[in-house]
């Protein structure tokens, strides 16, 4: 949707996109491994639910236009990032990935072999790749400037998050604090309850983080009609 305009035809323009950004947790404890499974379907369900909107918008409003075109937006790290980016390339979006460093430096944070090679894999998979020259000495800082720049080029953010106060910077709460502040709409999946939803407020919820740094009374409980309805939201607002 960045970027897009309204067309003669008052419908979305041939260049329209939609971007769903990624936080989340890496690995155990707060990414169990058996939340794996269940958080992939949940995304599946939430992208297809996307998707679902945009078209129905198409359907109602474009005229001889081709197709939004919805992109994932993830530094592939590991865990929720590579959950989201695995479940948007299946569902035939594009991939974008925003690395806080050269992949060769961004290699060295991976734990085994395997995991060194998923990325890799991913990563040749991508449309966009945008290396960012962090320091290999101030890993966090770097953290930090690509999930700020992830925010700058989103839509909405997917967080798979605990919902507990974050330590350092560069973080998960961090980064939702940030997309509230910013009223960009955050979707938060808890890696304990993956098959619940819950939505942000947008600017509702900037004012709504507490005491401890956490935003997480900031949400709504949601279901998939939520997501999509918010999804036309964001789509009309844009090309009104």
């Amino acid at each position: 949707m960045t970027g897009a305009a309204a067309t003669a035809a008052t419908g979305l323009a041939p260049n329209a996109h939609f971007r769903i950004g990624v936080s989340g947790h890496r690995v155990p404890p707060k990414l169990p491994e058996t939340s794996e499974v269940p958080l992939r379907a949940t995304i599946d369900k939430v992208l297809s639910g996307i998707r679902a909107a945009v078209q129905k918008i198409e359907r109602q409003r474009v005229i001889e236009s081709r197709a939004a075109e919805l992109v994932v937006v993830s530094s592939l790290a590991e865990g929720s990032d590579r959950i989201v980016a695995e479940a948007g390339l299946a569902a035939g979006l594009k991939l974008k990935v925003i690395l806080p460093f050269s992949a060769g430096e961004y290699c060295r944070d991976f734990a085994t072999a395997e995991s060194a090679k998923q990325f890799q894999d991913l990563l040749a998979r991508a449309s966009e790749i945008v290396e960012l020259p962090g320091s290999a000495t101030e890993r966090p800082r770097a953290y930090e400037a690509a999930g700020l720049l992830m925010l700058e080029s989103i839509d909405m953010l997917v967080a798979i998050w605990d919902g507990q106060v974050g330590h350092g910077i560069g973080g998960t709460t961090q980064i939702v604090n940030r997309a509230l502040a910013k009223g960009l709409p955050v979707l938060w999946i808890a890696p304990a309850q993956p098959n619940a939803l819950k939505i942000s407020g947008g600017t509702n919820g900037a004012r709504a983080a507490v005491g401890d740094g956490s935003p997480r009374h900031g949400f709504a409980e949601a279901d998939m009609a939520a997501v999509e309805r918010l999804v036309a939201e964001l789509l009309l607002k844009e090309i009104n």
